[in-house]
């Protein structure tokens, strides 16, 4: 159903907030990253990127969980099959 209503909201050039997984650039202090954050999503998919204003503990458990994020990918590939 998610993915379903993010393409409607892009066939639909609706402007609509959703939840996706999106490139940060800077935001949330964040870069060369994708991760779910709120965005702007029109018919050529994430137009922007919305900051919500972060607590001092939702900002450190945002970068923790970027941390980890950037962890498992840095994984990817180096496991070697016998």
């Amino acid at each position: 159903m998610s993915v379903a209503r993010i393409v409607r909201a892009i066939l639909n050039d609706e402007q609509a907030i959703l939840p996706v997984s999106s490139y940060l650039d800077g935001e949330y202090g964040i870069n060369d990253l994708f991760t779910g954050v709120p965005a702007v999503v029109d018919q050529n998919g994430v137009r922007e990127i919305i900051e919500l204003t972060l607590t001092p503990e939702e900002k450190r458990q945002f970068d923790t969980s970027c941390h980890q994020l950037r962890a498992v990918i840095s994984t990817i590939g180096q496991s070697k099959v016998s």
